[in-house]
């Protein structure tokens, strides 16, 4: 079975190597890499796996003010490689696939096309240094799973290539004249309403439970590593400033989660099997180490690492809470 990972970054070198050897483990036979705008040696990383056949590198240079990742997904969407996979996932970099007792080819029987991947959020689990180790090691405190929250209940996708038109970031492009047959995590059936609802990229208000596979969303890890993903933005949301709202909206540190850790061990042996790259793994984390040296010479940058430091964790919001707030935000836009 051809199973095809699929992901887009820009300047992402220190962790690429570990979620490379995380999902070779996890059972993807191949990776489809889009990459632009690097600074950190990622290109060169990426362009070193391409010559090994650890990955497929698609280079691409940005044009325009539109989002860089929906670029990357057209070029992406053309690529030999997908039309060809039986089975594909476009996730980031920070997203780690959890399988509960599953491998990656049986999640889906052959009658079903797709299955969405709900995001777990996790926090810093109190971590501010940055260590280069495997996030999934790093960090093991998150949102409980039926969080009353509706960010933490977007999802990527996998899924057979060949029922789609495309790929999206949340969902694949679905053809309306041909409705693909989704499939819960859960095993259960999804509604032809799902399947249909193209604009849906979200779970909240389906039960989690029983659900065999999920994607562990390290999205803040530590305080340092933050600092810098601030610099570096939002792939498919350049706009939005990442900051200490972006914080508090995923660094929920409520609940002790190791399910990933039976995954570790083959993870490890397969990080091992990267070890010839090694050298620019470490080019890369130098890079992004002087990056950080001057950015906490900033009084601005100090400040925030502060704030960051003393929002430990967010609590998460009780449905009466989240009730409430929706109501406002519905006057709000009807108001306007």
């Amino acid at each position: 079975m051809k199973t095809l990972a699929i992901t887009c970054i820009r300047d992402e070198g220190p962790w690429l190597l570990d979620w490379l050897a995380h999902h070779r483990a996890a059972g993807f036979s191949h990776f489809l890499i889009a990459s632009h705008d690097c600074s950190d040696g990622s290109g060169t990383l990426l362009a070193a796996l391409d010559k090994a056949g650890h990955v497929t590198h698609l280079p691409f240079t940005p044009e325009g003010e539109k989002s860089y990742q929906w670029q990357a997904l057209k070029k992406l969407s053309k690529h030999p490689l997908y039309k060809q996979a039986d089975l594909a996932l476009f996730f980031d970099v920070d997203e780690y696939l959890c399988l509960e007792g599953e491998t990656l080819g049986d999640l889906l029987p052959e009658a079903a096309e797709a299955m969405p991947l709900r995001w777990h959020l996790f926090g810093n689990s109190g971590i501010g240094s940055w260590d280069d180790r495997p996030v999934t090691e790093r960090f093991t405190r998150a949102a409980p799973d039926e969080i009353a929250l509706p960010l933490a209940h977007f999802f990527k996708t996998l899924h057979r290539p060949a029922a789609f038109k495309g790929l999206g970031v949340h969902r694949p492009k679905s053809d309306k004249d041909k409705p693909a047959h989704w499939l819960a995590a859960t095993g259960k059936p999804l509604s032809p309403e799902f399947a249909a609802q193209q604009s849906r990229i979200n779970l909240f208000g389906l039960p989690s439970k029983g659900e065999r596979a999920w994607l562990n969303h390290y999205s803040v890890r530590s305080v340092e590593e933050f600092i810098l993903k601030t610099l570096r933005g939002l792939p498919n949301r350049m706009e939005k400033h990442v900051g200490a709202g972006y914080w508090a909206e995923r660094n929920f540190n409520t609940e002790e989660d190791q399910r990933i850790t039976p995954m570790a061990q083959a993870a490890k042996a397969a990080r091992t099997e990267l070890s010839e790259f090694d050298d620019l793994h470490a080019q890369s984390l130098a890079h992004h180490r002087a990056q950080l040296k001057k950015l906490t010479a900033r009084r601005d940058v100090v400040e925030l690492m502060w704030q960051l430091t003393l929002m430990a964790g967010s609590t998460p919001p009780g449905p009466t809470q989240l009730a409430a707030h929706l109501k406002r935000l519905k006057g709000l836009s009807t108001e306007s």
